[in-house]
């Protein structure tokens, strides 16, 4: 078997209440992404997918989210934000790192690819990992 990994980032903020008092607090991260693919077997030219070809897919989804404040719609900030007009994105979860690695992942498969694996980063020293087991 060949896995392709392929990395991306971007930057958000969040808020997670049940993260405790540090992470309840508005802040940001450069979230690191890094994708684990079993795209099957070699072609007669050596290759299994071509890195644009994923990154034709995996990108927009990623990049759509990148500088933007990501807040659970049950969060009581979404109801200031939207009076003021003040763009967020609405999530249908609570922010946690956990839960928008398994998001990521549902994205990318959903979008036809052959992830296997996901690890965000939310900090150089934490990753979530989430990997579907056959």
């Amino acid at each position: 078997m060949i896995e392709i990994q392929k990395k991306y980032h971007f930057y958000a903020a969040h808020r997670n209440k049940a993260g405790g008092e540090k992470c309840g607090r508005i802040h940001g991260h450069t979230y690191n992404i890094v994708c684990h693919f079993n795209t099957g077997s070699i072609n007669e030219g050596g290759v299994t997918i071509l890195f644009s070809d994923i990154d034709a897919i995996v990108e927009p989804i990623i990049k759509s989210h990148c500088h933007w404040l990501l807040l659970y719609k049950k969060d009581p900030l979404v109801e200031v934000l939207s009076l003021i007009n003040e763009p967020y994105k609405e999530m249908e979860f609570e922010t946690s790192a956990e839960n928008l690695c398994i998001y990521f992942f549902i994205l990318i498969k959903n979008a036809g690819l052959p992830i296997t694996k996901i690890e965000l980063g939310e900090t150089l020293s934490s990753n979530v990992i989430y990997e579907q087991i056959s």
